[in-house]
């Protein structure tokens, strides 16, 4: 026999004595009511005919019966306590087919001790109820298939056997029809019992597929774990070179004056920015599943996004001779407006990208008091049914098998989906293929007066770029060519800079120097397990101060962005744009000069 038939044979058995085990599972559960039922009838029996017959021999049967039902019960109890163990209840339940067979023949024993042939009356009443003991058992002790085989012919053939010997020719065909009646059963309980196997069969290949499922689910969870930790890996391995690359570019961009030399750089600028696009799109999608993103919710008006929105694309929508409509509102909305803006960005620029003629308008349905639906609908390709809802999923595209960098890269929907969900705002998508789409969000609507806008974070403070205030900063990063990029950057706005490689040669540089940092950029990632987040606490302890801090990281892991954003320091994902970075230097500039006045 070779490994497969083995393995057939062993999975084979393996199932049958799955389902013998669930057989007597299902005939133990059904075991105290059918007991306790045939134990009440011997004694209305009993009583019923005490006064025909030797009440002694009775009472030596009742008795009898009354130990065989004590053991059922028992066999019941110690099934309860081996319930789980497939052997142990099929071996108890073997048991109790020896205690049926003993029961069926005290039964039998009864009915023929108080059959009285010369009362009719009493054949007829014996024969109804040797037959309603065989029809009303078959449902009983069909699941376990010996019970019922060994049950039925010990209980009826005595009796059976009575009347058919007999000289009374009418109780022989009583005899002929309880015999016909008991094949009758004994075929029905073989059908039952077919029956109750193949649902039990069909029970375990559901759970066997279930298994599978998950199996298979757990192979593509861990896929997608892979996944995750490929992109967290090769993201934080390929955007260090490419942070260094943008540093220095931006040292060539305010140090060049040249025009042709500045023309090569700001191409070198436009492909930095165009990998920026693909790693920030990857760090939001890592963002939004890791959960680090909070929403601010807060009123805002609508009109002042619409304003910029305008602003922003239509330009865009120009060069491609699409007429870019927008409403005027006066709706005051609540939600994170940043947020939302990112959904809308995503929604009119695909609406500009897929739509070659016509026009893309912007419009709100104020259907109800309590939300407003913005809707962004475009003249362009359309969507086929088919595809409505794949849009939504990562790298998704339509119309581009080639991949090509100026279509995006299909993460935009992705991104709006899980945003969306983020906010609690529904979306949706209605579209005729060659006709137009209309992409929907419904945003709740505000009672309160929306407030003041305030300048984000990243907006640029020029506050005395070089002038005669030259703060310290500290570098801290374990990759060279980032620590002399960025070096050469903060020197270029008029800053001091100390750098090291990691916690230890930062605090030793610091007394080597006897300075105290007036900022701190760190990377989080350092070597020998360390983190820009314990170097940071070092030097605040070391220095007895806390001075601003940032965090630079090129990592997308969950579990790592969760951390760094416990941390409660700035952080910014590699590339890091210049503005950005200029604004951490700017504000420490701003707390200099309050200091100083």
């Amino acid at each position: 026999m070779n490994s497969d038939s083995a393995d057939t044979h062993d999975k084979t058995a393996k199932r049958e004595e799955k389902i013998r085990a669930e057989q007597a599972r299902l005939f133990f559960r059904q075991l105290p009511l059918s007991t306790i039922v045939g134990y009440i009838a011997a004694i209305i029996y009993t009583i019923s005919f005490r006064q025909e017959t030797d009440n002694l021999v009775l009472l030596s049967l009742l008795v009898f019966l009354s130990i065989t039902t004590a053991v059922s019960l028992w066999l019941y109890r110690c099934f309860k306590q081996h319930e789980l163990d497939n052997k142990k209840t099929v071996q108890l339940c073997q048991y109790n087919v020896v205690v049926l067979f003993f029961s069926a023949l005290v039964w039998s024993i009864l009915l023929c001790w108080v059959y009285d042939p010369n009362v009719p009356q009493n054949a007829y009443f014996i024969m109804f109820s040797c037959i309603g003991f065989l029809v009303g058992a078959a449902p009983l002790l069909s699941n376990f298939s010996p019970s019922y085989l060994v049950y039925a012919p010990t209980f009826s053939t005595p009796l059976i056997l009575t009347w058919v010997t007999g000289d009374n020719t009418q109780y022989q065909m009583i005899g002929v029809l309880v015999f016909a009646v008991l094949i009758l059963m004994l075929f029905f309980s073989y059908w039952l019992n077919r029956t109750w196997r193949n649902s039990i069969n069909l029970q375990f290949d559901n759970l066997d597929l279930v298994e599978s499922l998950q199996i298979q689910k757990n192979a593509a969870d861990q896929a997608n774990m892979a996944k995750s930790k490929f992109l967290a890996a090769a993201s934080h391995d390929l955007r260090q070179p490419l942070h260094a690359l943008s540093l220095f570019t931006a040292v060539l961009d305010e140090a060049v004056e040249q025009p042709k030399i500045r023309h090569v750089v700001g191409q070198i600028t436009m492909s930095v920015k165009a990998l920026e696009s693909l790693f920030n799109a990857l760090l939001d999608i890592s963002k939004l599943d890791a959960g680090v993103l909070k929403p601010e919710k807060k009123p805002f008006e609508l009109q002042a996004m619409f304003t910029k929105l305008a602003n922003d694309y239509g330009a865009q929508a120009r060069e491609k001779g699409i007429d870019l409509v927008w409403p005027r509102c006066s709706h005051t909305l609540f939600t994170d407006a940043n947020l939302l803006e990112q959904i809308l960005r995503n929604y009119i620029s695909n609406a500009i990208r897929y739509t070659n003629s016509g026009r893309v308008e912007i419009s709100c349905d104020s259907d109800d008091s309590t939300s407003i639906k913005i809707n962004v609908t475009d003249t362009g390709m359309g969507i086929s049914k088919q595809e409505q809802q794949a849009i939504f999923d990562e790298f998704y595209q339509l119309g581009n098998p080639e991949r090509e960098r100026s279509k995006g890269l299909g993460l935009g929907l992705a991104i709006v989906q899980r945003t969306a969900n983020l906010l609690g705002h529904p979306i949706s998508v209605q579209s005729t293929f060659g006709k137009g789409s209309t992409f929907s969000i419904r945003v709740s609507r505000s009672t309160a007066k929306a407030t003041a806008d305030i300048p984000p974070l990243d907006s640029h403070i020029n506050i005395n770029p070089v002038g005669t205030i030259k703060p310290v900063i500290l570098v801290i990063d374990d990759e060279m060519s980032v620590r002399q990029g960025t070096q050469a950057l903060l020197e270029l706005w008029g800053c001091e800079v100390l750098t090291a490689s990691d916690k230890a040669e930062a605090l030793t540089k610091l007394k080597q120097e006897n300075q105290i940092p007036d900022g701190i950029i760190a990377d989080y990632r350092l070597r020998e397990q360390q983190t820009g987040v314990d170097a940071i606490y070092a030097i605040h302890k070391e220095c007895n101060q806390e001075m601003p801090a940032l965090i630079i990281t090129g990592d997308i892991d969950s579990n790592r962005l969760l951390e760094i954003n416990k941390s409660g320091f700035q952080v910014l994902h590699k590339p890091v744009a210049t503005l950005k970075l200029r604004t951490f230097i700017d504000h420490i500039r701003i707390q200099q000069n309050a200091f100083q006045a």
